[in-house]
């Protein structure tokens, strides 16, 4: 169900809407949103602390723009946050010297802790959740929602692949939520859940052990469907 609300976006002059910048965009999972996003039309800037890795993975896809974290969230209207969660409060202390009044922050993080040779414990953070905490660590008056933490980035990756699932969408201010839907939406196979408010996003987070397990048990890329929601005219 995508979020619909009657509340207009924030307005801005110097944010591009139509942009997206991705901090940790050379990992896993910002690489495969990076590559869906581009190949559907919309801008991606790639960030790394290594401008030299982002611009090489931003080179293999259209349109897209590779460089350090700081200069690509420069005017994008949202920020995705894909590093993991031992990145994550470093990441936020560094873009809360950057980031700008009007700017959507999404993050994607997952708070696990590896377990054994293989396995993958959910742990709760200080604040309660990964989005909570970045919430805590930014300035004042920020917009942060959270998503995404359960979809395959091997998946992602693969363009030829067909999505067909939900991803779950967390967040206090309806206007936040239908810029992330609008954006997240733009990726054909995904389709986005109001969960509610930012304090509902530990039990989105903590499913992704959850769907990770099963993946390895069954060999496969699942990701999480809900049932019974009135279906979006398109998809």
């Amino acid at each position: 169900m995508t979020v619909t609300s009657p509340d207009p976006l924030p307005a801005t002059t110097t944010h591009h809407e139509n942009t997206v910048a991705i901090v940790g965009g050379t990992g896993a999972l910002g690489l495969g949103l990076a590559t869906r996003w581009a190949h559907s039309g919309v801008h991606v800037r790639i960030g790394s602390r290594r401008p030299e890795a982002a611009q090489a993975c931003a080179d293999k896809l259209p349109g897209a723009v590779g460089g350090d974290n700081t200069t690509m969230i420069e005017g994008a209207a949202a920020v995705v946050v894909a590093v993991p969660f031992s990145a994550h409060v470093e990441t936020m202390r560094s873009l809360a010297k950057a980031i700008q009044p009007g700017q959507l922050v999404i993050d994607t993080t997952a708070p696990l802790l590896p377990v054994g040779p293989r396995g993958l414990r959910p742990i709760v953070p200080w604040a309660g959740s990964a989005a909570e905490q970045a919430q805590a660590l930014l300035p004042d008056g920020t917009s942060v929602v959270s998503a995404l933490q359960t979809v395959s980035a091997a998946t992602l990756q693969d363009i030829e692949r067909r999505l067909d699932e939900d991803v779950l969408l967390c967040g206090d201010h309806t206007a936040d939520k239908v810029l992330a839907a609008d954006l997240i939406d733009r990726i054909p196979g995904l389709r986005t859940v109001d969960c509610g408010l930012l304090d509902m996003s530990g039990v989105c987070e903590r499913t992704t052990a959850l769907l990770i397990g099963i993946n390895r048990r069954y060999k496969t890329h699942a990701g999480i469907r809900i049932t019974g929601l009135p279906e979006p005219d398109a998809r």
